[in-house]
């Protein structure tokens, strides 16, 4: 379906807030193979797993508990999963992110969207907690803060910051544009010019911002 020049998944109209147009799908690895459903539906494979891996997928479900549970009844006896996601809102120790920034502006936009919609992006930490409550045992959660841009001074996490950068200004209008447009009473031009706001304080390394990001994985028994 098309909606604000953006495509999305006429599967289930109208309830994912994540394009799929072309601009989010170069660099496809071609080996991969995608199969569309909603996984927050009851799972219909027809195998159970060894190993679930969720990856950035803050935003994704409404519903993370339900997700866990059939997580565990689709896995092995001793299968794991492993889940890898940045928290909303951006954090800075340093006060170099300004309260009337468009970047901080951004980051609390978001939550408030998620809020409203009801795919929350503030639940990641929880992950630990619901994967106990699913069944999982034997979890460990590694928090790491994650830079937005190059401004660390170690060269592992300047890396580090320089591919956040990449992968976040790449998708600024895309994370916005279904959130803002359907919950928030935003047009596309105040997105479109809204985001190209975003994009210019990301790249100022004098903010020190950063997301949590949280490891989380537990087993099957």
């Amino acid at each position: 379906m098309e909606e604000n020049g953006r495509k999305y998944h006429g599967y289930k109209e109208g309830k994912y807030v994540l394009p799929v147009d072309e601009t989010n799908d170069a660099g496809k690895p071609p080996n991969v193979q995608f199969e569309i459903d909603d996984l927050e539906e009851p799972w219909n494979f027809s195998y159970p797993f060894d190993y679930i891996h969720s990856l950035m997928m803050t935003g994704a479900f409404r519903d993370w508990e339900s997700y866990y549970r059939q997580a565990y009844e689709n896995l092995n006896s001793d299968g794991w999963i492993e889940i890898q996601d940045v928290q909303f809102p951006l954090h800075c120790d340093d006060n170099t992110l300004e309260p009337t920034s468009a970047l901080k502006r951004w980051s609390d936009l978001m939550v408030e969207a998620g809020d409203q919609s009801g795919f929350k992006l503030t639940t990641c930490e929880r992950a630990g907690d619901m994967l106990h409550q699913a069944g999982f045992v034997d979890i460990v959660r590694i928090p790491y803060k994650w830079p937005i841009n190059e401004w660390p001074r170690e060269a592992k996490w300047k890396e580090v910051g320089r591919r956040t950068g990449i992968n976040f200004r790449s998708g600024i209008e895309a994370m916005m544009m279904a959130l803002l447009t359907r919950y928030m009473g935003w047009t596309k031009e105040q997105v479109e010019e809204f985001s190209a706001q975003v994009d210019r304080e990301w790249q100022d390394t004098r903010v020190h911002a950063y997301f949590n990001l949280w490891i989380t994985y537990g087993r099957k028994p």
